[in-house]
């Protein structure tokens, strides 16, 4: 679950402040996908975050909001800030679950300095967005400067 102060659109479009989260499990061993940067967080020094983060329910949310801790705190363990971000920017992220974990950034098709390592369990596309927008693009026909070696995010699946 998203943080409540966030607003969505049935075309993956989050605006907003705070922790959004994809609901489709990262299960593949190596995993691709982008957002796109639609508008910038407005005050001056805040970072878009990204990477995974644990399933979070509306009891996670009530408890922080009851707590002194920074907004951009709030399930955000493993996330990296991306600076200099502008409208019309595509972050994306890889994620390597075999050996070490690892998470790698890429902005606009280079490989950024921003990472994030040792994370276990299960764990879903997130970003944490400063009062700011961005779209989720995961199908292979909608990314724009996938990795070699790096398959686009599988929506999770079942048998009926």
């Amino acid at each position: 679950m998203s943080a409540p102060s966030l607003s969505f659109t049935a075309d993956d479009q989050a605006k907003g402040c705070g922790l959004a989260l994809i609901d489709c499990p990262v299960e593949q061993d190596r995993a691709y996908w982008e957002w796109h940067i639609d508008e910038t967080a407005s005050q001056q020094g805040s970072l878009i975050m990204f990477g995974v983060s644990n399933k979070r329910n509306q009891k996670f949310y009530e408890i922080l909001g009851e707590s002194s801790i920074p907004a951009e705190k709030h399930g955000t363990k493993f996330l990296a800030g991306v600076e200099g971000l502008k409208e019309g920017d595509v972050v994306g992220v890889a994620v390597q679950q075999s050996q070490v974990p690892m998470i790698r950034i890429f902005v606009n098709g280079e490989e950024s300095s921003a990472s994030v390592s040792k994370f276990r369990g299960s764990c879903f596309p997130a970003v944490y967005l400063p009062d700011a927008g961005v779209t989720f693009l995961y199908r292979e026909d909608q990314l724009r400067s996938r990795p070699a070696g790096w398959d686009p995010l599988i929506a999770e699946r079942s048998l009926v």
